[in-house]
């Protein structure tokens, strides 16, 4: 029976229908005949030799999610400096950027990682151009990023998620190991950032497809997880297998069309379009008094206070408290923390500014020792979590508040 496999193994080699390990190995170092999509991919000449890539045009009217890919082209102007925290950003161009995104070998970065497909997208007259690069054999490393990184370098501005921690210093540690000029872009908006600044109280994750199903109505059928990546390279270069690679390929389209659609997201929200949900105007609320842009953020922080008791409108409301207070508006700040002490009994930090209020502007002692005497029955119940009862809320702190006070209402 062994035999039997044996030769019918044999005859199958001669054939070519299977093929030992050193065959699949001669073929990747040839090249071989790769031809993952079929009138998408093509050879490359660079100076270095051929590198390997597969290139779509996509219409701009193409739907992806809840919105046309032709909507970014409204994405212009100041309001992607607030969500980025970067003055840079005033001058965004969408047809002077590219976006941009990579598969690798590994998640933990350094010079043993390699970036296997590097994907980038580009408006191009009416059309989305997405090129994706991939590595066939390590031997073409350098042909590969010598071609990439004349490409990037068109483009003043790079659209990426988590690309300033992981992506581009990936990248830029390839090119510096290949002896080729590293892609340093004039620009840079990484969209994670831009998401955790604005959905940070909104979603528990912020990761991009929790992003793409919460707020793009993306949802990814039949899509490889990014942790299985790596092996399917690894099975790539070692058995030839291409099966699983096609989907790596549409994994990294995907996240670079979704990317596109976040953007728009981004845009809109901070131009005040879409922010609705308080959690996006107390973020808003922050950035634009952050950036000295203080009647939107008063307003956006008016907004978000109006949906009291929510814990979001509360805390919307002591930020702008809190600001009014660092303006010198007492009146405005005092009249706040009235009406949170009359939806929250239970908050300790109204108490406390109600407290300094009234011993720092109106020498109303005793009004102030009993606003810390109530402050301290509250955090020693510890209502609140231990975190918060630190600093001014801190009953140690209460205690001494209180004695103070005392020994003035004797003087």
């Amino acid at each position: 029976m062994i035999r039997d496999i044996n030769s019918k193994l044999s005859a199958l080699r001669i054939s070519g229908e299977i093929k030992t390990g050193r065959q699949m190995a001669e073929a990747l170092e040839k090249g071989g005949n790769l031809n993952l999509f079929p009138g998408e991919c093509r050879e490359e000449a660079t100076e270095f030799g051929p590198c390997y890539l597969r290139e779509l045009k996509i219409p701009l009217e193409h739907r992806h999610g809840s919105s046309n890919l032709s909507g970014i082209l409204s994405c212009c102007g100041p309001d992607l400096s607030l969500p980025s925290r970067d003055k840079n950003m005033s001058d965004f161009n969408p047809r002077k950027s590219i976006f941009f995104d990579i598969e690798t070998t590994g998640l933990g970065g350094g010079v043993g990682t390699w970036a296997f497909l590097i994907g980038m997208g580009w408006i191009e007259e009416n059309f989305f151009l997405l090129r994706q690069y991939f590595l066939r054999r390590p031997a073409e490393e350098r042909a590969l990023l010598s071609h990439f990184t004349a490409a990037a370098a068109c483009f003043p501005t790079m659209v990426t998620f988590n690309g300033k921690l992981f992506d581009l210093p990936l990248i830029n540690t390839r090119q510096v190991l290949a002896g080729i000029k590293t892609t340093e872009p004039r620009q840079h908006l990484d969209l994670l950032q831009c998401a955790r600044n604005l959905w940070k109280k909104r979603l528990v994750s912020r990761s991009l497809h929790s992003l793409e199903e919460a707020l793009l109505n993306i949802k990814r059928d039949d899509d490889i997880p990014g942790s299985e990546i790596p092996a399917v390279y690894f099975n790539y270069l070692r058995r030839g297998e291409t099966e699983l690679l096609k989907k790596v390929f549409d994994h990294n389209a995907l996240d670079i069309l979704s990317m596109v659609s976040l953007l728009e997201r981004v845009y809109r929200t901070s131009a005040g379009q879409l922010a609705g949900h308080p959690a996006e105007l107390l973020a808003l609320g922050c950035l634009c008094l952050e950036t000295g842009r203080s009647e939107e953020g008063i307003g956006y922080l008016r907004a978000a206070s109006k949906n009291t008791p929510d814990p979001l409108a509360e805390e919307a409301a002591l930020k702008l408290a809190l600001y009014f207070k660092r303006q010198g508006k007492w009146t405005e700040a005092v009249k706040i923390w009235e009406e949170v002490a009359e939806t929250n009994f239970i908050n300790p930090t109204v108490l406390v500014e109600l407290a300094k209020y009234y011993e720092h502007q109106r020498r109303e002692y005793r009004t102030a020792l009993q606003l810390t005497e109530q402050a301290l029955i509250l955090a020693k119940l510890n209502r609140y979590s231990q975190s918060s009862i630190n600093g001014e809320l801190n009953p140690q702190a209460l205690r001494h508040r209180m004695n103070r006070l005392s020994r003035r209402l004797l003087a």
